[in-house]
């Protein structure tokens, strides 16, 4: 885990789930130029034994990785009572992925590879910035 110390609020924090380093980094980089907080992670298990879960304000997550993926992660954090907008990202965006993902209520659905100014949209339409 990584946290960007740079940012607008202290409460709202937006986690980046992403086993891809380079993803994780350049959204990570693109946030933190814009003044966001980001908390970076590599796996679904790193965000969830995170002690400052409390404070995400948004989650933006890969869909397929080792571990629990991305739908997974959502549900588990539902199941403890965390509801935030999730933008999900998948490199194969197939219509049955998309409709898995509507079903569950993610906010968004993004096709990898992502361009960050989409996702700062994307992000910013969320929580309404």
């Amino acid at each position: 885990m990584d946290l960007e110390e740079q940012c607008v609020s202290p409460e709202a924090v937006i986690c980046v789930v992403d086993d891809d380093d380079e993803v994780r980094e350049s959204i990570g980089t693109f946030f933190r130029a814009a003044g966001i907080k980001v908390a970076k992670f590599g796996s679904a298990e790193d965000l969830l034994a995170w002690p400052n879960l409390p404070t995400m304000r948004c989650l933006i997550t890969d869909l397929t990785m080792p571990g629990m993926d991305g739908l997974e992660l959502q549900r588990e954090l539902r199941r403890r009572g965390r509801e935030v907008p999730v933008i999900l990202m998948t490199a194969f965006p197939t219509a049955e992925v998309r409709e898995r993902a509507e079903a569950q209520g993610v906010s968004s659905f993004v096709a990898k590879p992502t361009d960050p100014e989409t996702l700062l949209a994307k992000l910013e339409a969320l929580l309404s910035w």
